[in-house]
Order: structure tokens, then C-alpha cells, then sequence
């Protein structure tokens, strides 16, 4: 394999807790936080409350409730079935678009880049949206049940449309911050275990467990036996090509 060219973007591998690394401002310059948590979380959007959550689920659970500082919806975390980066660029970067919706296309496409190579070849029918964010039925509420600008999509063995990419974005006048998650698995139980949080007034959590089972697709369902390691590798190899 050729040697990549040299990266310019600064790796800080962090393990901590999801309110940590949310609670943390993060400077404004070229760098990837690749997050390894601790605790299982759940992570409200900026316009989300609490009130969403059964709360005595989230405590008997040892789940943590974090908020992020940038909209969306709801995203489940557990310890070792998630890649999490933090991606940023400082405001004069050649990256950086004034645009919000089309901000994160390079992104998507980086990502999309990356998952490519960990595939066989042909194995794999995906794209970055470039289109409006499409919340669907579910995804004012769960981040998973929507798509938004540069989130990469698959398409399944059935032809339905899943999320394999989802991405958040905040943005100060200095810098903008795309915050990624990718899960390694996801499956019945983890829909199931995410919906037992929600808040028992919360219409239509049966129809949010079985919208989640098709509008998540992990990488365990595109190729078997990645780990985060091998996913963050990929990844950096397509950046350094940015």
C-alpha cells in the first residue's frame, strides 16, 4: 500500500464519561476526538428535555442523561458498540462552508470513503444525503429515525433506507464541531432496551422499537467483525486525503 500523505489533523483519543466530553469546549483547530465512554448515556438535543425519559428507567439502568449543544434528535450510547469522533475545523479552514446545510457534505463523503474500504467490494449500496433534513415519523425524537445533510445512508438486503452515519454539528465564531457516531451493533435489544427509557406518555414507543430496528444499520450488518479501531483507522486514512 502507498505510504498516505502526512495528516494534518491532530488524534486525541479520549476514554470518559458522555457529559464530560459534551461538557468540554474543544479548540479551535484541525483535531479528531475519538471518544471511548465509560457509562452508558442517552444525549438530548439542545431543544429536547427530560421530560422525553422515563427517568427511574434511565437510574435503574445507570444510564446518563447529557445534552448536546447542537440540535436533533435523541441518541442512545453504550460502552464498545459505538464509534464516536468529534471532528473540528477551525473557522478559517478551506473546509469550512457558511452554508449549514451543506457544511458537512465532505464529512459524509469521507466517511462514506472509509466504510467503502472496509468492505468487500460490491458489498455495499450507500450515499451521503445532500438534501433538506427528513425527520420521517420518529426523528424529531431519535436521531437514528431521521437523515440530515452528509449522514451516510445504506440500503438494506430488503431495500430500505438505514442510517449508518449519523452527524451533528455546532458551530461558534471560531470554529465548527461535527459530532459522528456510527454503531458497531445495533439490534432488537438495543432497540428495545433505548425505548424502555423513553417516558411512558411518549406516543408510539412501540412504533419507535420497530422503526429503530430498520433505520439504524451497523457495521456488524455490512461486514463482520470490525472493531472501533479498524473503523477509526479507515477514517483517518480518508482525512488525511481531505
Amino acid at each position: 500500500m502507498p505510504p498516505l500523505p502526512e495528516s494534518t489533523w491532530r488524534v486525541h483519543d479520549v476514554r470518559t464519561t458522555a457529559s464530560e466530553q459534551h461538557g468540554r469546549d474543544l479548540p479551535a483547530e484541525r483535531s479528531v476526538w475519538n471518544v471511548d465512554i465509560t457509562a452508558p448515556a442517552i444525549v438530548l438535543g439542545s431543544r429536547q428535555t427530560e421530560a422525553e425519559l422515563n427517568l427511574d428507567a434511565c437510574a435503574k439502568a445507570s444510564v446518563e442523561i447529557v445534552r448536546r449543544r447542537s440540535g436533533g434528535g435523541m441518541v442512545f450510547l453504550s460502552p464498545g458498540k459505538q464509534v464516536w469522533l468529534d471532528v473540528v475545523i477551525p473557522k478559517n479552514d478551506r473546509l469550512w462552508i457558511d452554508d449549514v446545510g451543506r457544511a458537512s457534505w465532505w464529512l459524509g463523503d469521507a466517511w462514506l470513503a472509509a466504510i467503502t474500504s472496509l468492505v468487500p467490494a460490491h458489498g455495499l449500496t450507500a450515499h451521503v444525503h445532500r438534501e433538506n433534513l427528513a425527520v420521517g415519523g420518529y426523528g424529531d425524537l431519535v436521531c437514528f429515525s431521521g437523515v440530515g445533510p452528509g449522514e451516510v445512508m445504506g440500503v438494506d438486503a430488503e431495500g430500505r433506507r438505514a442510517k449508518i452515519v449519523g452527524i451533528s454539528q455546532r458551530r461558534t465564531q471560531d470554529s465548527a464541531r461535527f459530532q459522528c457516531t456510527v454503531y458497531l451493533q445495533w439490534g432488537t435489544e438495543s432497540s428495545r432496551q433505548f425505548c424502555q427509557l423513553l417516558s411512558d406518555p411518549n406516543a408510539g414507543r412501540d412504533g419507535i422499537e420497530s422503526d429503530l430496528e430498520h433505520s439504524v444499520m451497523p457495521l456488524s450488518q455490512i461486514v463482520a467483525g470490525l472493531s472501533a479501531s479498524d473503523v477509526v483507522a479507515a477514517f483517518m486514512a480518508q482525512l488525511a486525503l481531505v
